[in-house]
């Protein structure tokens, strides 16, 4: 079942458009923040800039004004400028661990659970111990509320609001200058555990979604249930905003959700959202991504009976692989992982982060393997050959060939430790990779983008939604040519890595 909330969830939002009649917009940020602060108070336990002595010495005076095990705060690491660290007293001792962030919002402690959320994580330790000396107090020594942008909910705010219902002037005020002393912090998420860039992609409000690029917001930002902005507008049939978040917020339309895997062509399959299954699958995407229960685009079309999508999934051709086997693929008997290693070890000047060759699997002659180099390790993964038609590496991609696949992982890592860059023949030949790897800039991802487009209109003459897509293509194209000039910033992919057993094979 996807992640989607439906509209019926907006609707029961007030209006942003009465709200303004009645009070000043100043008014109603400064509503909002003084919420926020009331809102945080009880998770004030943050203390950013302390070190471990400092914690000590806090949770000491603490501690002797009020006898509480399990008393805490929460700090900074002093290792690692992503992680936390837990600071907590009992029996008159102190205790530290390390909060360490996983991907995207979700922490963990040790080997515990994996939780969304810092303010989540300490709400589990209140109740369970599991590993630490004691559950934590509901008394903390007062600090600080973390991060609003590492929080799984907060509180729904005028700006939120506005890009619900698709207020694009209320929302260029609140993001100018003039409003500064209250603005709300772009990438704060609303109640339901959603930023303001989920409902102006879900809802296809496309001039409010500039202004958030343009105002820095977080592309891959994810709602409670683990969407980015790029799902929510392939769920709602949103092909122009899918438009503008690849090509100009540079957002990869291959971005899984962690909770359930599903990459966009997913939702747009589940809602029926063909417009949007061409728009992806054009753009580059896989046709056969897989879900945390291995299901496929066109499988999760044809249990929801998403006629439409069926039809295109099922009659989508993929374009040719540009990688070449000739360039890495190593098919002489007996070539094991340890002489794959010993091979490229003795190439001039040595391998390279990125540096791979493929071989057989020495476990199943069936299989290959991927060796791969990267930050003074090498790394070894099967490529199941499933048949045919279908190679692919754990949990990640069919693909119909060894070519396609070494393609996606050349353009995105998708559970790797990097991209391939570079692979090496078996005369010892370093052959650079053909795919341009998914961090690009800004302007050449631009012309790709309306090069792409502009075939695309042509390509899709005779499509099911021939109109609509047409539409949305050429205003797509009309905003891009207008405003060729308007520079948007760059944000980072920051694509994380999805684990990946590294066996030996």
């Amino acid at each position: 079942m996807s992640s989607m909330l439906n509209d019926s969830t907006y609707n029961q939002e007030q209006s942003i458009r009465n709200l303004v009649k009645i009070h000043s917009l100043n008014q109603l940020l400064q509503q909002d923040n003084e919420q926020l602060l009331k809102h945080s108070f009880s998770i004030s336990y943050y203390h950013s800039n302390i070190d471990r002595d400092k914690a000590e010495q806090l949770l000491k005076i603490k501690y002797i004004n009020s006898i509480c095990d399990g008393l805490f705060l929460l700090r900074n690491c002093s290792t690692s400028s992503y992680d936390f660290s837990l600071s907590l007293i009992h029996n008159n001792k102190i205790y530290h661990y390390k909060v360490q962030l996983i991907y995207d919002i979700y922490f963990s402690i040790d080997c515990g659970p994996q939780i969304a959320g810092i303010e989540n994580l300490i709400r589990y330790y209140q109740e369970h111990a599991d590993g630490l000396i004691c559950c934590l107090s509901n008394e903390f020594v007062q600090g600080q509320p973390p991060p609003i942008t590492l929080r799984s909910i907060g509180l729904t705010n005028t700006l939120h609001r506005a890009c619900q219902q698709g207020n694009f002037d209320i929302v260029k005020k609140i993001l100018s200058p003039e409003y500064s002393i209250y603005q709300p912090n772009v990438n704060g998420k609303d109640s339901c555990g959603s930023t303001a860039i989920h409902h102006a992609s879900y809802f296809g409000h496309d001039d409010i979604l500039r202004l958030l690029i343009k105002a820095g917001c977080y592309l891959l930002a994810r709602d409670i249930n683990g969407a980015t902005a790029l799902h929510r507008a392939a769920a709602g049939n949103r092909p122009s905003t899918l438009l503008i978040l690849i090509h100009e917020g540079l957002a990869d339309y291959e971005e899984r959700n962690y909770i359930n895997y599903w990459v966009p062509l997913h939702e747009a399959a589940f809602y029926n959202s063909s417009v949007c299954i061409q728009v992806l699958l054009n753009c580059g995407a896989s046709l056969r991504p897989r879900t945390d229960h291995g299901k496929t685009p066109l499988q999760i079309a044809e249990e929801v009976k998403s006629d439409e999508s069926i039809i295109i999934l099922r009659q989508y051709k993929t374009p040719s692989a540009k990688s070449s086997r000739l360039d890495w693929l190593h098919d002489q008997l007996n070539f094991d992982r340890i002489m794959a290693k010993q091979f490229m070890e003795s190439i001039h000047n040595g391998p390279t982060n990125g540096m791979f060759l493929i071989r057989h699997s020495s476990t199943n002659s069936n299989n290959y393997a991927l060796t791969l180099y990267y930050d003074n390790e090498f790394f070894n993964f099967e490529i199941v050959h499933l048949n045919e038609t279908t190679y692919y590496i754990d949990d990640g991609p069919f693909f119909d060939s060894l070519e396609h696949l070494v393609d996606h992982y050349c353009r995105i890592p998708d559970g790797l430790p990097t991209i391939l860059t570079c692979s090496v023949n078996k005369s010892k030949e370093i052959a650079q990779s053909r795919i341009q790897p998914f961090t690009t800039s800004y302007r050449n991802n631009q012309t790709k983008g309306k090069s792409i487009l502009l075939d695309l209109v042509n390509f899709h003459e005779r499509s099911y939604s021939t109109n609509i897509y047409r539409f949305e293509v050429e205003n797509y194209l009309h905003h891009v040519d207008s405003n060729e000039l308007c520079e948007y910033p760059k944000t980072s992919s920051n694509v994380q890595l999805v684990t990946v057993e590294m066996l030996h094979y």
